[in-house]
């Protein structure tokens, strides 16, 4: 077996072996939808409306997708080429991160150098660091509260981190040539070895920071994602018995979702056996969503306004909490400060997606694996 990675353009390569696959994700709208309604529910917790209380979920809807786009991806690539260019994987990772990461923490700091002095401003530089470097869950774990303002940024540094450890590590195991099927083994095997871990970690309140925030207590989620796209590509998702399943568990696997999002397990449930069993119930759903065409889940999530809040989510993601925490000292609307948080979140999101991500999004398919 020849093998060779080029340093120059950082593009792991094996031939002549491809695994063979036929499928292709391509745009799913659907995924924008689920999208939309992960980020609206996070929005929704921190705004603390009502039965939301559970929404702080809607970052795990977020990991395991992400899992699966990503790895989607990357497999779609080797079954073309026989390669996984890290070069153009994180050209494009970047070119869909950056440009609105920067503006957001530009403007927070323009803002902290106006409106705060003292301790308050080092602790906002130290934050802006933190954030800007993705290491802000670890910062959070080490200095809880410490990032105000930028609290929710901690769920981008888990991303970034996987994102920065798993191509390399995916290419690892398909250089060893094993069936998709295997591989799919591999990988599931792999979150159940972190759901132990985070398990054996749990040992009462005092850790629930270091559980909630690291890296290694929340990659199963991710890899959940991985996992089914290796499924994907291995074929299952023709197989009978298995879309039977999916087809009479996915109803199920939707009501606990959602209630969970209105009343989340107490933490020693859910480090142990509550986020495994929402990875499984995720992963059925967009396993629903991949598997099958123009359900009724399909037609609601691909509703043209929920997809459009889709496309926005990372701005929304990136603004609400800052707008949402500063709208709380907006005493003299009442109830409506809400709203008008919500409203200017939008319009912030809206601003940032259009004059900023697309631009940028443009080139990103100049890096797109052949």
């Amino acid at each position: 077996m020849a093998s060779s990675i080029s340093i120059d353009d950082r593009t792991a390569h094996v031939s002549p072996y491809v695994v063979p696959s036929s499928f292709r994700l391509g745009y799913r709208p659907a995924l924008d939808g689920v999208r939309a309604f992960a980020v609206l529910i996070v929005m929704a917790h921190h705004a603390d409306v009502p039965f939301f209380k559970g929404g702080s979920f809607g970052v795990d809807i977020f990991f395991v997708l992400s899992g699966f786009l990503i790895t989607s991806l990357l497999l779609q690539e080797w079954n073309q080429t026989s390669a996984i260019s890290f070069r153009k994987f994180y050209l494009r990772r970047a070119l869909r991160l950056l440009p609105a990461l920067f503006v957001f923490l530009l403007s927070i700091e323009a803002f902290s150098l106006v409106e705060l002095r003292g301790n308050r401003l080092g602790e906002i530089q130290k934050a802006i660091l933190a954030v800007l470097f993705y290491v802000s869950n670890w910062f959070t774990i080490h200095r809880p509260y410490g990032l105000g303002p930028l609290s929710h940024a901690w769920s981008l540094s888990v991303e970034e981190q996987f994102y920065f450890l798993w191509p390399p590590a995916l290419f690892t195991l398909l250089y060893f040539r094993p069936r998709m099927s295997r591989m799919v083994a591999v990988i599931a095997c792999l979150c159940v070895v972190f759901a132990i871990h985070r398990a054996q970690l749990w040992t009462g309140p005092a850790l629930e920071w270091r559980i909630y925030y690291g890296l290694d207590t929340r990659i199963d989620q991710l890899l959940a994602g991985c996992a089914l796209a290796a499924a994907f590509s291995a074929g299952w998702g023709r197989l009978r018995p298995l879309r039977q399943v999916v087809r009479y568990s996915y109803l199920p696997c939707l009501v606990f979702i959602f209630y969970l999002v209105a009343r989340p397990f107490p933490y020693r449930i859910l480090f142990t056996i509550g986020w495994p069993v929402l990875e499984l119930s995720l992963a059925i759903v967009i396993f629903r969503l991949i598997a099958w065409d123009h359900t009724i889940l399909h037609q609601l999530l691909a509703f043209p306004p929920v997809v459009w809040i889709g496309r926005l989510s990372y701005g929304l993601y990136l603004w609400h909490f800052p707008i949402i925490e500063k709208a709380g000292a907006w005493t003299a609307l009442g109830r409506l400060r809400i709203p008008v948080a919500f409203l200017l979140t939008f319009g912030v999101a809206t601003l940032s997606f259009y004059l900023v991500e697309q631009p940028f999004l443009r080139l990103k398919s100049q890096f797109e694996g052949t």
